[in-house]
């Protein structure tokens, strides 16, 4: 009886693990558009997120958290972006996994090496900036595939599947980087669809974390190959899509395999594209109607790329819907290389100003100009001709 026991296969271990998948939180980043007030609102915001990623770790009761890359924009980011950034991580209940990116690189300049951060650094911050396998817990693998320089020569990520064997572990890799699929390039550096897929599907690991894309994304047919996307918008949504969130990730494995993400929204800005076309008063009616519906204007920002022709009038109601949205959005911008809205100067509406003298006459003038050959010095005339056309009461 006991030889026979002893005959028998062992049994699968079962492993299970849950975790959060975020990337790119690019710290430190500004955005030409966001000037004043808006900047520091959407600097407190980013920040935000991360706790907010703290707090979900918590409500979730995942195990850890990993960061594939990205984590500062910049090696030079100021020493109060890393303390602000190394306390809020600090409050975290669970330790952190920290993967160098191509903005953020373990190089000889790594902000991971400087100072500030190896003092402020708590204890429960681990920085990916060796590759290989590391140990979480017994059971539970990384297999990180850090950027030790802005320029690698080599997919980083097929390096280390080359050297993984079949394991009972769940393995998880952390990376960086394009995807060929996606990207296509002839940099090196891109990574190969093709390898993420074979190695998920023979278990080789059970699941890819990567970082690079701002948006969520599943690659492939598995449900076990992610893109986090950031956790707070960072381009318009023409751009980017499915940003400002972060992926709940449960993975088992044993005498069976499974996988479960769900995204999870810690972001509250938005950079919306406002596109249209606009022929009048009626459409722009149609477009203040349009603005006045999207929420949480002060945390928004728009760009506006019109394409139309509107008379003075309507230029100045436009220009006065611009002062006003304005104020009420974190950013009010046209998209110059969208926005084509032309201002043709009818010379009923300038008579019908009643301008007498000089005002007159120069009304005239730029009214002949706004109809010549020059489009800088038609462009020119046209705007002063809605400023005078607002300044005498033609935009009532």
């Amino acid at each position: 009886m006991t030889a026979a026991f002893a005959e028998l296969p062992e049994a699968v271990p079962e492993r299970e693990v849950t975790f959060l998948h975020t990337a790119d939180w690019q710290l430190g980043m500004t955005r030409h558009f966001l000037a004043g007030q808006a900047q520091h609102t959407y600097d407190a915001a980013r920040l935000d997120a991360v706790v907010a990623i703290g707090e979900l770790a918590g409500r979730t009761g995942a195990e850890f958290v990993v960061v594939c890359g990205d984590v500062f924009d910049d090696p030079r980011v100021s020493s109060q972006v890393i303390r602000r950034t190394l306390d809020a991580l600090a409050g975290y209940p669970v330790p952190v996994y920290l993967l160098p990116g191509n903005h953020d690189p373990a190089d000889a300049t790594s902000i991971y090496r400087s100072a500030t951060f190896q003092a402020a650094c708590p204890g429960t911050v681990h920085v990916l900036d060796h590759a290989g396998p590391v140990r979480v817990r017994d059971g539970i693998t990384l297999i990180a595939a850090p950027w030790a320089s802005k320029k690698p020569t080599e997919d980083l990520i097929a390096q280390q599947l080359t050297r993984l064997a079949p394991g009972d572990d769940i393995r998880i890799v952390v990376g960086h980087g394009g995807l060929d699929t996606l990207s296509p390039s002839d940099d090196p550096a891109i990574v190969a669809t093709d390898g993420l897929e074979r190695a998920v599907d023979e278990a080789l690991v059970d699941y890819v974390a990567l970082g690079d894309r701002h948006s969520v994304t599943a690659v492939g047919r598995s449900e076990r190959i992610w893109y986090a996307g950031a956790p707070e918008v960072t381009a318009f949504d023409h751009v980017e899509a499915g940003s400002g969130h972060v992926l709940e990730v449960s993975l088992r494995r044993g005498a069976e395999r499974a996988v479960d993400v769900t995204e999870h929204r810690v972001g509250r800005w938005s950079f919306r594209t406002v596109l249209d076309q606009v022929d009048g008063a009626a459409d722009l009616q149609r477009l203040r109607d349009r603005l006045s519906a999207i929420p949480d204007k002060s945390r928004t920002v728009v760009q506006l790329g019109l394409v139309g022709s509107i008379g003075l009038a309507e230029q100045a109601q436009f220009e006065a819907l611009l002062d006003e949205f304005g104020d009420h959005f974190a950013a009010l911008k046209l998209w110059e290389r969208k926005h084509q809205l032309t201002v043709v100067a009818d010379p009923t509406e300038v008579s019908g100003l009643g301008l007498t003298g000089y005002a007159a006459e120069a009304a005239a003038e730029l009214a002949e100009r706004a109809e010549g050959p020059d489009p800088g010095d038609a462009a020119a005339a046209r705007a002063a001709l809605g400023l005078l056309f607002r300044l005498a009461g033609g935009a009532r």
